[in-house]
Order: structure tokens, then sequence, then C-alpha cells
């Protein structure tokens, strides 16, 4: 009996390790994926800019003459968010700017990241992997693993405490 439960303990135990390596491979091939749909994207648009370390690629299209935001300042910002298909699927161009604390995780941290290299009157393509978006879940009318583009015009900066 007590070799019985041993052998299916060992089998569980291998099926537990295969199912954790095709995940593993799954997230690997993923994230190749991402890549080769982002690299299709730079190179239709002849863009040719290497990523940061965390894997967003920041895109200055107008170079900014204010304050560079850090955490804990206010921004306000209009975007345009697109599949890198081009399909628009988000934007508040032509509305009210968005306004929020940078560094507190109200925003994606594609955002987080690139807002931090731009300058007040500035203007930025950002092309974001899902690592750095909506991940495995998703949201709402974006799918799991999506890398995105947004196009975003820091307007204004306003100096968080102690700044």
């Amino acid at each position: 009996m007590r070799k019985k439960i041993e052998q299916l303990l060992a089998i569980s135990i291998v099926i537990l390790l295969s199912a954790g390596m095709t995940s593993c491979d799954k997230n690997q091939e993923v994230q190749l994926s991402e890549e080769e749909e982002i690299q299709i994207f730079l190179d239709d648009n002849d863009l040719d800019f290497e990523p940061t370390e965390s894997g967003l690629y920041y895109i200055e299209l107008i170079e900014g003459t204010g304050l560079q935001p850090v955490a804990g300042d206010t921004v306000t910002v209009h975007y345009s968010g697109t599949f890198l298909n081009g399909r628009v699927f988000d934007s508040n161009i032509g509305r009210e700017p968005m306004r929020f604390v940078l560094g507190i995780a109200y925003v994606i941290e594609g955002w987080e990241e690139g807002l931090t290299y731009m300058k007040e009157g500035g203007e930025a393509l950002l092309i974001v992997p899902s690592s750095l978006a909506y991940g495995a879940e998703g949201y709402y009318d974006i799918p799991a693993y999506t890398p995105l583009a947004f196009t975003i015009i820091l307007e204004d900066v306003y100096p968080g405490p102690g700044r």
C-alpha cells in the first residue's frame, strides 16, 4: 500500500512539473510573439528604437520644454491608445485632459515609466508590452498579452509635496 502511494505521489509530481514547464513554455511563446509583433510595428513605421530595461519603447515625438514629472507630481495628459494594428481602443483627444498623481499606480506601468522621460509640453509614442499594461488578464476589449501603443501629450505638471 505504501509503495502504491509513493508511486501515485511520484506520478503526481511529474504531472505537476510537466504542467509548470508547459506554462513556462507558453509564457515564453507569448513573450516571443509580442516581441515579434512589436518589431513588425517598428519596422512598418520606420522606427529604429531599443526598449528600456523594462521593455518599454519610448519614442519622443515633440520635445517638451517644461517640468519633467517625478512620482508625487500631478500631471494632465491627452492620449490616444491603439492596438499595434492601428485600431483605437481609447482616447481623450478633443475632450478634457486626464489628471492624476504620478507614482501611485493609477495608470499602467508603461505610462508611469514613460511619463518620467517626458517634459511638460512634450509628446511621445509609447509601445507598451503587455507586462507593463494589462498582462495575462487583459482589460475590457483589450485581450490578454496584447502590446499597445499610446500617443501621450504631457500638458501640465504640478509639483507634488516635497518637490
